[in-house]
């Protein structure tokens, strides 16, 4: 659990730096938190975050059925910690909140909200939104270290990157995006609930 809390600070040091360095040259707060995604979002994006978690749930398990079954044990792979875990509607909530605190808000607010926002005022949305989904890729690729086979999902990952990029970028906001995130990480969760 030390592990999961240090991720969120890890990924939540770049956007206070830029805080801290905007307030410096004065930037008003409201321009600040809008840069980094920290603001509310209309309604409507809340509802195509229900769109996000449909095509990355569904090709996540595509590609949980390609991958065999032993890889969801190794500790390398989130989704094991769920390992033995009942399936009931009080444990995918339980999921959920565990995912969307201590994995997708950090990642959230690091690639969607800070670096998404950099790039895409710096380089476009098109170029900047798949710079974004690659970086958030990268660590990831970390999974290829517990077996190659793992591949199909680096695929998937890529995929919601960009989709949650869009959703940050039409919506002005990481919530929705936060949302559809934690949502998907506890579908993911499912496929090794007993």
């Amino acid at each position: 659990m030390t592990d999961l809390l240090l991720q969120i600070i890890f990924f939540s040091i770049p956007s206070l730096i830029y805080l801290a360095v905007q307030r410096r040259r004065a930037l008003p707060w409201g321009e600040i938190f809008k840069n980094l995604g920290w603001q509310a979002s209309p309604g409507v994006y809340f509802l195509w975050a229900l769109g996000v978690v449909a095509v990355s749930g569904l090709l996540g398990w595509l590609a949980y059925q390609i991958m065999p079954p032993e890889i969801f044990e190794d500790p390398g792979v989130n989704v094991s910690a769920y390992q033995g875990w009942s399936a009931g509607l009080s444990s995918f909530l339980l999921v959920w909140l565990r995912e969307s605190i201590y994995i997708a808000l950090g990642e959230e607010i690091f690639f969607r909200g800070f670096l998404g926002g950099i790039l895409n005022r710096r380089c476009g949305f098109l170029k900047g939104n798949l710079l974004q989904a690659l970086a958030f890729m990268l660590p990831h690729l970390f999974l290829l270290l517990v077996s190659l086979q793992v591949w199909p999902i680096l695929i998937v990952q890529f995929i919601a990157g960009w989709l949650l990029g869009w959703l940050r970028y039409r919506s002005g906001s990481i919530l929705p995006g936060w949302i559809a995130h934690s949502l998907v990480n506890a579908l993911g969760a499912l496929a090794v609930m007993t």
